[in-house]
């Protein structure tokens, strides 16, 4: 059965995106809460003329706001709240936080990661490791980046006109078909598991990580205790193995088209899986607030979240 994310809410976004519009060169700026929560709009910029950025809303419990930067780790260049500034180009303003009464928290470096990115051992069958956090997020409460099936990168608005592996529509899918009813002028290849190419995982965080399969979904649901709760002031779903070690999937909605669905009570996670019934859709793990959970497919084109996963050897 198809799921789509129409429904529901209102939504809190980590980053908003909208598209350049106008007669004039226009440059958009992003606001990224980088681990914090709350929404921001945003902000166009006309080339050539100052202007003053908006100023911050976000939020990160423990942490005060102390800045933007270009780079995520604060590496890039600075930028105070209400900065006046001039965009030649589009960009991402990362949100910078400083522990309350210390300087800003340096960032630790785990023993147990891989490409700097952390991972948990469940004592799975299979030995699969999974990450602490989703693609894009820097703290498992954080929500992360959403990405189409089989696209390496967020972007706008998620329909079949902007989907990589189409002509534009759903009977014209050029990569990842087994049905020449789907493909673009009967186009099949049969392929059914996401090559490291169209990763977001491994395209992301590097070689070793990669989206996990459905199998391995399930591994995860029948091997962990699992529970709708709270965390850090997040909702979200909690998976516990028996040896103590958990993972936490925040809910973080999902996109139809340019619009945020659910976010704060409901959790969509892809895996590299394409759907068994049609090359429409692919497999995902999803959670519904607290009432319950499930494997099913979805629409390839929706925008959900990524949680990696690696394998002891690659580590």
């Amino acid at each position: 059965m198809k799921k789509t994310l129409f429904l529901l809410f209102a939504i809190v976004s980590m980053a908003g995106m909208i598209a350049i519009s106008g007669c004039n060169k226009t440059y958009t700026v992003v606001f990224d809460a980088n681990g914090g929560t709350g929404t921001m709009a945003p902000q166009e910029f006309t080339g050539g003329e100052s202007q003053a950025l908006m100023r911050n809303a976000f939020t990160y419990e423990g942490y005060t706001f102390s800045g933007w930067n270009t780079v995520r780790d604060g590496s890039g260049a600075s930028y105070p709240d209400g900065y006046t500034l001039t965009v030649s180009s589009d960009m991402t303003l990362y949100a910078q936080w400083t522990s309350n009464g210390t300087s800003p928290t340096p960032s630790p470096t785990p023993t147990n990661s891989l490409n700097g990115h952390e991972f948990v051992d469940l004592g799975l069958p299979s030995g699969l490791l999974w990450a602490t956090c989703n693609v894009g997020a820097t703290t498992p409460e954080g929500y992360g980046s959403y990405f189409a099936w089989g696209e390496t990168a967020a972007k706008e608005n998620y329909n079949w006109t902007t989907y990589a592996h189409s002509n534009g529509d759903e009977h014209s899918i050029t990569k990842y078909c087994d049905e020449s009813e789907y493909g673009y002028n009967g186009f099949t290849d049969n392929l059914t598991v996401l090559e490291a190419s169209d990763d977001a995982a491994t395209a992301n965080w590097g070689a070793g990580w990669r989206m996990p399969t459905k199998a391995e979904m399930q591994e995860l649901y029948d091997n962990c205790t699992h529970e709708y709760t709270t965390q850090n002031g997040v909702n979200g779903r909690l998976f516990t193995a028996s040896n103590g070690k958990s993972i936490f999937l925040p809910a973080a909605g999902g996109y139809s088209d340019n619009t945020l669905n659910n976010a704060g009570a409901d959790g969509y996670y892809w895996s590299s899986s394409l759907a068994t019934d049609s090359p429409r859709g692919a497999f995902s793990l999803f959670f519904y607030d607290n009432s319950g959970y499930d494997l099913d497919d979805f629409e390839r084109t929706e925008g959900i979240s990524v949680r990696p996963v690696c394998m002891p050897a690659q580590k």
